[in-house]
């Protein structure tokens, strides 16, 4: 093949929808990110359950699945949604669209899991305030997915209960401080911004 011909192809390879969905789907999960874990799944749905028993999940899975034509078809399903970690809050989005489908605070959230029995199947139950239990069932493309979905969302709980320690420990010693007489933190800085505004005048 000549050189002309080669770089004609490379060009029209380059051009083909193939590519340009290829590169508009890292350019919407870059956007959605924003630099928090992603990742890509097929959220299956909701269910309301009434307990955190291991029946209780596996019986909503049930119900969802059973709404899928085909167990062959999970592979295959239509609209690719993004789960996002971020430092307070999971949220699923369209990817296509980016708009948001649920937003879950991580307190709020009891536990996740990889599902044993089907290992490409991630879930969490969670309970918002007013609200009964709801169990979030999720279709990876991958069983170490589900995996690695499950320990992101470990270490951010984590994360979350280290920072609400720290700033309990740090609200408690501000009021210590307060009932002693010291000055805290807050009272310093106002203090320099008073010192520098009478020097302004």
């Amino acid at each position: 093949m000549s050189r002309g011909r080669s770089f004609q192809l490379i060009q029209t390879l380059r051009k083909s929808p193939a590519v340009f969905r290829r590169r508009f789907h890292q350019d919407r999960t870059q956007t959605l990110s924003h630099g928090d874990p992603l990742f890509k799944v097929h959220y299956l749905g909701t269910e309301k359950i009434y307990s955190l028993d291991v029946e209780q999940a596996e019986e909503a899975i049930g119900r969802l699945l059973e709404k899928l034509p085909d167990m062959a078809t999970l592979d295959k399903l239509g609209k690719e949604h993004a789960l996002v970690v971020r430092p307070r809050y999971v949220e699923v989005k369209e990817i296509r669209t980016g708009r948001q489908l649920t937003k879950t605070y991580l307190k709020d959230i009891a536990y996740c899991t990889a599902d044993t029995s089907k290992p490409n199947l991630f879930l969490y139950i969670c309970k918002q305030r007013g609200q009964q239990l709801q169990c979030r069932v999720f279709w990876c493309s991958r069983p170490d997915r589900a995996k690695d979905m499950t320990a992101c969302l470990a270490r951010s709980f984590q994360k979350a209960l280290n920072d609400l320690q720290e700033e309990e420990t740090t609200h408690a010693i501000g009021e210590e401080n307060q009932k002693d007489g010291k000055p805290t933190a807050v009272t310093r800085e106002r203090k320099r911004s008073t010192q520098a505004d009478l020097r302004k005048k």
